[in-house]
């Protein structure tokens, strides 16, 4: 690797170590990056010029002899990220600063009307809150739909009842249409249990290389499948890997026919196998249960859950966030990763 790439692939692992710990000394940089004091300290300044590191003003908690480090933080005002999580009936939006730390959150209903006019209620919603939030420099948009490894898609499905019975829309050209909307802006469009497995990625702060993670929603219902692979969002040749419950006609029917009223339980069990088979075929370290399947249900309900799984060789765990979605704040994440590639590739070395 010569200079200028290690160097690039140094300020990414910063900004990622500050984004994960919050606030942290440049001794613990030190220790943590494995890399030497001076070279830490060119890093840091390298950063700090750019306004995105500065000092903290937490009190640190040593019991080390001798006088404490200065904490350091990323400056969350930097840089404003919007996530929008698009379900059948309502938008999960989530406005988070460049150190994830959230400044708004929101669940907006959305209108009834024909497939055209969804992508034209997206730009309003999100031309409402940059006229609020002025800071804002990217969009990261969670989508029920196969996400191609561009960040393209031809077309967002939307399944909701109608009176006549299950309808799925078809919206060609979405992501066109939102990107030719916001040509200023950083536009990342990605399938939701893709972003939700980034967020499970990042809280528990990449303790797990391999891992799957399974979303589970309902009102409306829904399912998906998100693979890290060695420390990685794993995509597969066209953006498809994860689809694990696509073949099963069984599952389908339930997402086609909006069956809400399953209890958490049975409606695991009626997924069991398929996400058996998912877990034996990539051999996870962990495997994540996350959604608003899980976000209003009780410890004794979530056991009863993963005891459907008792005898698995497997660790599996349910992680929720009962306030945020998980996809939203995914898709915050991949927006903020491309944003700050983008912005260290520009960077001069001083």
């Amino acid at each position: 690797m010569n200079k200028t790439n290690e160097r690039f692939h140094n300020l990414l692992a910063l900004f990622d170590t500050l984004r994960l710990e919050g606030s942290i000394t440049q001794a613990e940089l030190k220790d943590r990056m494995q890399l030497q004091a001076s070279t830490v300290s060119y890093l840091v300044n390298d950063l700090r010029h750019k306004g995105l590191v500065v000092n903290s003003k937490k009190n640190i908690q040593s019991v080390k002899v001798g006088k404490p480090g200065q904490l350091l933080e990323l400056d969350n005002e930097y840089a404003y990220f919007l996530g929008l999580y698009l379900e059948e009936t309502f938008i999960d939006a989530h406005i988070i600063g460049i150190a994830d730390v959230e400044i708004f959150s929101q669940r907006i209903p959305l209108e009834e009307g024909s497939p055209s006019e969804l992508p034209n209620q997206i730009i309003k919603i999100i031309e409402n809150l940059r006229s609020l939030y002025g800071n804002i420099r990217g969009v990261g948009i969670a989508v029920k739909s196969v996400v191609d490894r561009k960040g393209n898609i031809s077309s967002f499905k939307r399944t909701y009842m109608a009176t006549e019975g299950p309808r799925v829309w078809s919206i060609e050209g979405f992501s066109t249409i939102i990107r030719n909307a916001f040509e200023d802006l950083l536009i990342v469009i990605e399938n939701d249990a893709n972003c939700a497995a980034t967020y499970c990625q990042a809280i528990t702060k990449h303790i797990h290389g391999n891992f799957m993670t399974v979303l589970v929603n309902n009102n409306p219902f829904g399912i998906g499948c998100g693979l890290v692979v060695n420390d990685k969002l794993f995509r597969g040749g066209n953006g498809a890997a994860g689809e694990i419950f696509f073949t099963d006609r069984t599952i389908q029917n339930l997402i086609e026919q909006q069956k809400n009223g399953h209890a958490p339980t049975e409606i695991i069990r009626l997924l069991k196998d398929a996400i058996v088979k998912g877990i034996y075929m990539m051999d996870p370290e962990v495997v994540y249960l996350s959604g608003s399947l899980f976000s209003h249900t009780d410890d004794e309900t979530h056991q009863e859950i993963l005891q459907t799984f008792k005898g698995l060789p497997y660790p599996i765990h349910i992680l929720v966030e009962a306030h945020y979605s998980l996809p939203a704040k995914g898709a915050v994440l991949l927006a903020v990763d491309e944003y700050i590639s983008d912005l260290i590739a520009t960077m001069d070395r001083r």
